[in-house]
């Protein structure tokens, strides 16, 4: 199954938005609407039957009290917009309360109660970046249902329909089901001052990989590093992971694809890979990827980038709201993709993938994974999505979230230079999805070998042939035993 997704329509929608004039008086962004949900059973004429009565229109009971053991990650995103979504629900469902557990460390959380074996302990809903543990272990129920229901606020509207395409199945294609439900994406790339560039009259949109060369050649003419980035967590991975696919894409090879989804063949060492890392290898050599990076976490890199001791930082878009602390009044973020091809009209990859989700605990009873899921489905109604969008910074997942205009005047900087990249680029988001799960420990170590290297590899230091071909040993090896295991299965 192909994952590449294009955000065409949305970008379309979200800048014919933003550069419209005089529409800023436009519908109540957060106006009623129909409550119409599957399953729901309103008779044509006459009284409701007692069933009914008893029942919400989604058909869950009234009158049967439930609460819901949420662990909730706080991230950059903040809580407002959470806190905001549980109000609106227990006012519309009363018999349902929850019971709210938040911290940045929620998935060390959620792994302890995990091993405790306590299933009535367990959180029903969470955040978990090892969700394919649960998944093997069938500790994790599917949500793909989820995606088959309505909205209150798109009644006969399926999910399926209404959120951007890829994300009704961000990681569905491991065991043929999804098992997480997207609630924030983030994009990735390279971040800079969308102010100083325009004094400068730098590009801010190259279309080639030679134009974005000659962009960091004069940006160095002029004094200041062109690249920064966390070298200490290889950041570079926000702004060059996805390149595999677009020299693939240039080199007409139509196989590459499927090689990766199933670890089929060379990986780090695919021509591919290794034509990105030499390119990279000459940057750095050139002096367009700063040394300092090397040993920098990614909020000091980010630092840099404020001060104008660099013009460029590769990292997520949630950079504007990290930063903000420390950003000057006048500074603007604004983003590009970086070009990996010379061809003017060949799309451009961007990394993407899910910064937010939640998961439900399978040994559950069954009422509480039932309203379990219409509470994940009600953070997808535009007015919660609105709440994420102005209060945390993220973007929206729903296609229709920018049909009422004043959305868009409240988005932030750098989501409307998002939007302008992607209305005036070919772009492919790209997730990187693989299609098999690797366990054996050697290609977790194949990993760390290119993390603790690759700052060295990019600031021009090292060259990357040797790191990548002992980054391929650990990486062969751990394929060949999970495929022996599964074999053996």
């Amino acid at each position: 199954m192909n994952k590449k997704m294009t955000w065409s329509s949305l970008a379309l929608i979200l800048c014919m938005v933003l550069f419209a004039a005089g529409c800023s008086n436009a519908a109540n962004t957060k106006g009623g609407a129909s409550n119409t949900t599957p399953g729901s059973t309103t008779p044509a004429t006459g009284e409701p039957s007692s069933e009914e009565v008893d029942n919400y229109e989604n058909g869950l009971p009234r009158n049967e009290k439930v609460t819901l053991k949420i662990g909730l990650l706080e991230s950059g995103y903040g809580r407002e917009w959470f806190d905001y979504a549980v109000k609106l629900f227990t006012e519309k469902y009363p018999n349902v309360t929850f019971d709210i557990t938040a911290s940045p460390k929620i998935g060390d959380l959620v792994s302890t109660k995990a091993a405790a074996g306590n299933d009535e302990d367990m959180f029903d809903l969470f955040y978990s970046d090892t969700w394919t543990e649960y998944v093997n272990a069938n500790k994790l129920e599917p949500v793909t249902d989820i995606f088959e229901m309505s909205p209150d606020d798109a009644p006969g509207q399926k999910l399926n329909d209404l959120i951007v395409p890829g994300f009704n199945d961000p990681e569905k294609y491991y065991k043929d089901n999804a098992w997480i439900f997207p609630i924030a994406n983030y994009i990735g790339g390279m971040f800079f001052d969308q102010k100083l560039f325009d004094e400068n009259g730098w590009n801010k949109s190259p279309k080639t990989y030679d134009e974005f060369i000659q962009l960091c050649e004069t940006i160095m003419s002029q004094g200041i590093d062109p690249i920064v980035y966390a070298g200490l967590y290889n950041y570079a991975q926000f702004a060059f992971d996805t390149k595999i696919f677009e020299i693939a894409d240039e080199n007409e090879n139509k196989q590459f694809r499927n090689d990766f989804e199933y670890f089929n063949g060379p990986q780090n060492t695919s021509p591919e890979n290794i034509e990105v890392y030499k390119r990279l290898y000459d940057m750095g050599k050139k002096g367009y990827i700063s040394k300092k990076s090397v040993g920098m976490n990614h909020t000091q890199s980010q630092m840099l980038v404020l001060q104008h001791k660099a013009a460029m930082v590769p990292s997520g878009d949630w950079i504007e709201n990290e930063m903000k602390e420390s950003a000057p009044d006048d500074f603007q973020w604004g983003y590009m993709a970086v070009p990996f091809t010379n061809n003017p009209n060949g799309p451009i990859y961007m990394n993407n993938g899910l910064s937010y989700s939640f998961e439900i605990w399978a040994a559950k009873p069954e009422l509480n994974k039932k309203w379990a899921k219409q509470f994940l489905l009600s953070l997808m109604s535009n007015e919660v999505q609105q709440e994420l969008v102005e209060k945390g910074g993220a973007l929206p997942l729903r296609k229709d979230y920018l049909d009422v205009p004043t959305r868009a005047d409240n988005m932030k900087p750098l989501q409307k230079s998002i939007a302008t990249y992607m209305k005036e680029n070919q772009v492919v988001l790209e997730l990187k999805n693989r299609k098999i799960e690797l366990t054996h420990p050697d290609y977790a170590a194949s990993l760390k070998v290119i993390v603790d290297n690759m700052a060295l590899v990019l600031t021009g230091q090292e060259q990357p042939e040797p790191i990548l071909q002992d980054a391929e040993k650990l990486l062969q090896n751990a394929v060949k035993n999970d495929k022996e295991a599964q074999n053996k299965e």
